[in-house]
């Protein structure tokens, strides 16, 4: 898996990523592993761009994107022969999951942790474990945890699995800082959600170019049948729960 994960982030110093701690956590690591500058986000409906980038150049990050052309790396539940860049590195993909409850149960950032050997502060394991609750997966999803663990060798992933007293105080702790896992509010307008997004950026410490427009995505939540048929009009999916997906489509909105 380490192999496979350094094929697809390696040659990339362009990054766009979700605008939550996981996509922040991620960007941090990437930049000190390559010197990754974020140049963009996405967050499966808004898509915010640095002046004259074209995606196609750059690594999708915390973000699976469906089509041969952009090439990504996510956590994210999806289906097994999709239109996926042979580029792009899942690991659900790459372990053939195919049962939700089985799901890679950790952020992002771990795959990057693990595969680029990046040093982690006790700070940033913190931010990690608050990263889509990966430390909280600990009190449903042990044993699947247990499973991915073995798979990734790295002072972070020791860190959620030891899960002792005083990392969940410090969880419960840093819930209190940050209230929601994303740095801005895909339900403000443009102008406000690009300055939310900016100035977090600015005081989180992310090395990035300045976001300067955005644009909004169809989205729904569909079936598999739904997305099977209509799969070359997806620009990315992710299944949310037992047969639920969320998807976003070619088709832009009014914003």
């Amino acid at each position: 898996m380490k192999k496979e994960i350094l094929n697809t982030i390696e040659s990339f110093d362009k990054i766009i990523i979700s605008p939550d701690m996981d996509g922040f956590i991620s960007a941090k690591l990437l930049n000190r592993f390559n010197g990754s500058v974020v140049v963009g986000t996405y967050d499966k409906n808004i898509l915010c761009l640095s002046d004259g980038v074209d995606p196609k150049d750059c690594l999708f990050v915390d973000c699976d994107i469906n089509n041969f052309d952009y090439v990504s790396i996510g956590n994210h539940m999806r289906m097994i022969n999709d239109r996926m860049s042979e580029k792009s590195f899942n690991p659900n993909i790459h372990f053939e999951i195919t049962k939700y409850s089985d799901k890679f149960p950790f952020a992002t950032a771990y795959l990057i942790a693990f595969a680029t050997g990046i040093e982690t502060s006790a700070t940033e394991m913190i931010r990690m474990a608050y990263a889509d609750s990966t430390l909280r997966n600990m009190e449903s999803y042990s044993e699947n945890m247990r499973v991915w663990s073995e798979r990734m060798n790295c002072p972070a992933v020791e860190y959620v699995m030891h899960n002792t007293s005083v990392a969940k105080q410090i969880d419960d702790g840093i819930r209190t800082v940050y209230t929601k896992q994303s740095f801005t509010n895909r339900a403000y307008g443009k102008p406000r959600y690009i300055q939310e997004l900016s100035d977090n950026l600015i005081k989180e410490n992310v090395p990035h170019e300045t976001i300067v427009d955005g644009y909004k995505y169809k989205t729904d939540k569909v079936g598999a049948v739904t997305v099977k048929k209509y799969m070359a009009d997806i620009f990315s999916y992710a299944e949310v729960f037992g047969g639920e997906y969320s998807i976003t489509y070619y088709d832009r909105m009014e914003w």
